[in-house]
C-alpha cells in the first residue's frame, strides 16, 4: 500500500468558510454551555450532564449559522483595525 493511500483527505480550501466556524462554535459553545449549566444547576451529576448537553445543542444550533453569517462582516472590521504584513515594516 502507497503511503498516498494512508493520508488523510483533505476538503478544499474553499470550505474553509465553513469549517473553521463549525469547529469553532462547537468548541466554544461546548465551554460556554459547561460553564453556564454548572452555575445555574450548582452540581455535577446526571441532571448537570443531560442539561449541558441540552443547552450545549440548542446553543451550537444557534451559534454556527450566526457565526458563518457574521464571518464575512467580522473579517472587514478586524481588517479595519489590523494592519497587513506589508504594513508592518
Amino acid at each position: 500500500m502507497s503511503s498516498d493511500a494512508m493520508k488523510p483527505r483533505k476538503l478544499p480550501s474553499h470550505y474553509g468558510r465553513y469549517v473553521t466556524p463549525l469547529i469553532l462554535t462547537f468548541l466554544m459553545t461546548f465551554a460556554v454551555a459547561g460553564i453556564s449549566t454548572w452555575i445555574a444547576v450548582e452540581s455535577l451529576g446526571v441532571f448537570f450532564l443531560k442539561s449541558w448537553m441540552k443547552s450545549w445543542m440548542v446553543s451550537w444550533a444557534m451559534a454556527f449559522p450566526a457565526m458563518v453569517m457574521l464571518m464575512p462582516v467580522t473579517q472587514r472590521i478586524v481588517a479595519l483595525i489590523v494592519r497587513k504584513d506589508q504594513e508592518d515594516r
